[in-house]
């Protein structure tokens, strides 16, 4: 079992990974200015589409390592690719390697999701099992808060040195993550065949919505809506509704193993989805509360629905699983904004109700897992054979 210093150190490099995703936003822009590439041409979108890709390829493909090699090896792996790419972006020169740089993070980071949830759902007891899952990954959403005014802060000039942030702490978590133990689980595992069977297939649904709507709520549309709704400055308002984001995934992260995973994990799709579509009727301050309302379940369903989704997987597949659900499902952030934009084109509701309704989807598809709180994961994947 793991320690709770290994499992706050552990958590260093999954913040990392967060870090990096945050700030891709923030380097496309100030590198756009100084390799005098037009913010509106769809070169600039290069760097986020192949960092999309990375997660496509890296989740499926550290899962495969995790699962012939080792979880620990998936770990080192993970943290290996990010510190490769942060270098390759530190010594960019054009937008084409930056876009190299962004997918080798982007590959890493995805690597780093596929091994996290399942490594410590293996290394810890099962009444501590959730909230371990939800704090190792707690740091790494609360980057929302950090990320911005630091990029900010170093400016057009100094962007690069976000990539030393990612690049120093990779080696270090490099370093870290070789003293760590392998998981037992694993090593009693190893030797079973690798099949993929209906629990990958749906949670692969179920995540594809999810993040269907998730980045849909990053496009540039919402920015749109709020305008619509009373509030010329957009990004200012946007900020305010995306503190609903890390406020959720603290509480979440902390009442993990209180609530079970089953309801916290569908009713939070639920429950944002509704309060998506509340956005249809309101303006004003009341769409603000709402609209906040909405980003605070997005942030709550994370901690759970990493936590459960390694739970409903048995150990010789869970870290495959893992980088496949949540790998392909990315392509659901590929997709989602592109549809919520056409949405929009026809009527705002439209793009509302489309957020809405795919939020509600995924969480009345997560009512076919089991309950899992409390419960060792033997138990969970016997039940699950049944």
């Amino acid at each position: 079992m793991l320690s709770k210093k290994q499992l706050a150190l552990t958590s260093v490099g999954t913040s990392l990974s967060f870090w990096d995703i945050f700030n891709v936003p923030y380097i496309v822009d100030y590198s756009a200015q100084q390799f005098n590439v037009p913010t509106s041409s769809a070169i600039a979108n290069l760097p986020l589409t192949t960092e999309m890709l990375g997660y496509f390829f890296g989740g499926a493909t550290n899962g495969i390592i995790s699962t012939l090699l080792g979880r620990k090896k998936g770990l080192v792996f993970a943290m290996l690719m990010i510190a490769i790419g942060s270098l390759v972006g530190f010594l960019s020169q054009n937008f084409l390697e930056l876009a190299i740089a962004e997918f080798l993070i982007g590959f890493g980071i995805e690597g780093e999701i596929a091994v996290i949830p399942a490594y410590v759902s293996e290394m810890t007891s099962a009444s501590f099992r959730g909230r371990a899952v939800g704090l190792v990954n707690l740091g790494g959403f609360l980057m929302t808060l950090v990320v911005g005014p630091i990029a900010v802060f170093l400016g057009e000039e100094y962007w690069r040195l976000l990539f030393v942030a990612g690049l120093s702490l990779s080696l270090f978590s490099i370093m870290f993550r070789l003293t760590l133990p392998e998981s037992q689980r694993w090593e009693m595992s190893k030797g079973e065949k690798v099949r993929i069977d209906k629990e990958i297939m749906l949670l692969t649904l179920v995540w594809f919505f999810s993040y269907f709507v998730g980045y849909s709520l990053f496009s540039g549309s919402i920015f749109s809506i709020i305008q619509n709704k009373g509030f010329a400055d957009a990004p200012l308002y946007f900020t305010y509704i995306l503190y609903g984001d890390p406020l959720g995934v603290t509480l979440s992260s902390l009442l993990n193993d209180k609530i079970e995973r089953k309801w916290s994990s569908s009713l939070s799709n639920v429950l944002s989805g509704v309060a998506i579509i509340g956005w249809a009727i309101l303006s004003g301050l009341p769409f603000l509360i709402v609209a906040f309302i909405s980003m605070f379940f997005q942030g709550f369903k994370f901690p759970t629905m990493y936590a459960y989704t390694a739970e409903n997987l048995n150990n010789r597949v869970r870290s495959l699983g893992m980088g496949i659900a949540d790998g392909i499902g990315h392509l659901g952030g590929v997709v989602g904004p592109l549809v919520v934009s056409l949405a929009y084109g026809y009527s705002p509701l439209y793009a509302i109700f489309t957020m809405g309704i795919a939020s509600m989807i995924s969480g009345i598809m997560l009512l076919k897992g089991r309950k899992v709180n409390n419960i060792e994961l033997e138990q969970i994947a016997q039940e699950i054979k049944k």
